[in-house]
């Protein structure tokens, strides 16, 4: 039984279809009609509720996500500060390590200098001075510096500052004759480079 409603809605359709196109519809046929656009509606309502549920979940996830993000930046940050902290404490410990290392040193010299007000022994002098410099050179090989090789050696820019230079045909170009300051590697990186005197070939008048 079709109620007022449908009944109303089978007239308004009705009227639409008093053309001459549409003479021969039966009430039947409207009914069909009229059926399958509600039924079209009822499958877009609840597509559309799906949809709004989907969207909603979405949002929820969003937020979720986010969230987590905030989380991690927070915990990336608070690593980085402790870390940062551990870095510091490292470089304290390692300066307190190196400035103990030469307090050892700085007690011998001052040993060595007391020394000196009773002893005319010159040669024993030096070599107390001689085994506090070999102590001195102890602590800067554990702390990873070693002196770089200068005479005998090719010049290298990198290694070696050239503040003199003599022209000769006895040694090959470029060559390290003379050191007049020590240059030390830190590991393998430049600490300071050696001062140095180098040859200049006399036929190829160079610097």
């Amino acid at each position: 039984m079709v109620d007022k409603k449908s009944n109303q809605d089978l007239q308004d359709t009705a009227k639409l279809f008093k053309g001459k196109k549409y003479k021969h519809i039966t009430k039947e046929h409207l009914t069909q009609k009229l059926r399958e656009k509600k039924e079209l509606i009822k499958k877009l309502k609840d597509k559309l509720l799906e949809t709004k549920k989907i969207a909603q979940e979405k949002e929820i996830l969003s937020k979720e996500y986010l969230e987590h993000l905030k989380r991690l930046q927070a915990d990336f940050e608070n690593y980085k500060k402790r870390q940062e902290k551990k870095k510091k404490e490292f470089i304290e410990f390692a300066n307190e390590r190196l400035l103990n290392n030469l307090l050892s040193i700085v007690d011998n010299l001052e040993r060595a200098l007391e020394s000196t007000k009773n002893d005319n022994d010159i040669e024993a002098i030096r070599q107390g001075i001689n085994n506090i410099l070999i102590e001195f050179y102890n602590v800067l090989n554990k702390e990873g510096v070693r002196p770089i090789k200068t005479i005998g050696h090719k010049f290298d820019p990198y290694k070696h500052e050239a503040v003199m230079s003599f022209k000769t045909d006895q040694y090959p170009e470029d060559m390290v004759t003379e050191e007049l300051r020590k240059g030390y590697y830190i590991k393998s990186k430049v600490l300071r480079p050696a001062m140095v005197k180098v040859t200049v070939s006399i036929k190829g008048n160079k610097i």
